[in-house]
């Protein structure tokens, strides 16, 4: 699980650093990159304290992002419903992990990323509508199975790397966004008789 996430981390990285245009969203990401990397096998002897400490990452940064920009007022709401659909889905997979090896549950991912980008327009408000929904899903996820004595079900591990698989395929869309935006304005600029370069 360890290499996976650090593969996503990194390969955030690169693309922060590399390919994100805007100053404030190259450095809030590698801000919250790094804030992950460094804390990711932290308080390990202690599994609800890691677990509660993550969450509290989660939600800090994931809020510092959803708020950045200016929101309708229904947007606010997004995060504790789409945090309630999370757990359902988190605890329906935990109690029957054979779904977890079905074919297509791996398409599942983007496609929930996909109906985000409907929810909220820019993508930092996206990335933190994410982080609040992993973990606003894994908190009430959490809180449900300590009620039965279960709680060690929920593994810290696996909600950061989902975090990060998430935000890595927002800015797989987003690279695509603005990939087209670009082929746009080119076919604009030739069409108007400039030259093409």
């Amino acid at each position: 699980m360890e290499a996976t996430f650090y593969w996503f981390a990194w390969s955030l990285t690169v693309i922060a650093v590399f390919f994100i245009q805007r100053r404030k969203l190259k450095r809030d990401l590698l801000f919250i990159l790094g804030v992950f990397m460094c804390t990711y096998d932290m308080l390990s002897w202690s599994q609800e304290g890691q677990f509660y400490f993550h969450v509290l990452i989660l939600l800090i940064l994931g809020t510092y992002l959803f708020i950045s920009v200016k929101k309708s007022m229904f947007d606010y709401f997004w995060p504790f419903i789409l945090s309630v659909g999370y757990a359902a889905v988190w605890m329906f997979l935990i109690v029957h992990p054979v779904w977890v090896n079905f074919p297509g549950i791996s398409l599942v991912l983007p496609v929930i990323v996909g109906l985000l980008r409907m929810f909220i327009k820019d993508v930092g408000g996206q990335m933190g509508l994410w982080m609040l929904t992993n973990a606003g899903g894994s908190l009430f996820s959490f809180l449900i199975f300590a009620l039965y004595q279960n709680e060690a079900l929920i593994d810290t591990h696996v909600m950061l790397s989902l975090a990060i698989k998430g935000v890595f395929v927002l800015l797989l869309f987003h690279g695509v966004d603005q990939l087209k935006r670009l082929i746009r304005k080119k076919r604009k600029s030739i069409s108007k008789g400039a030259a093409f370069v």
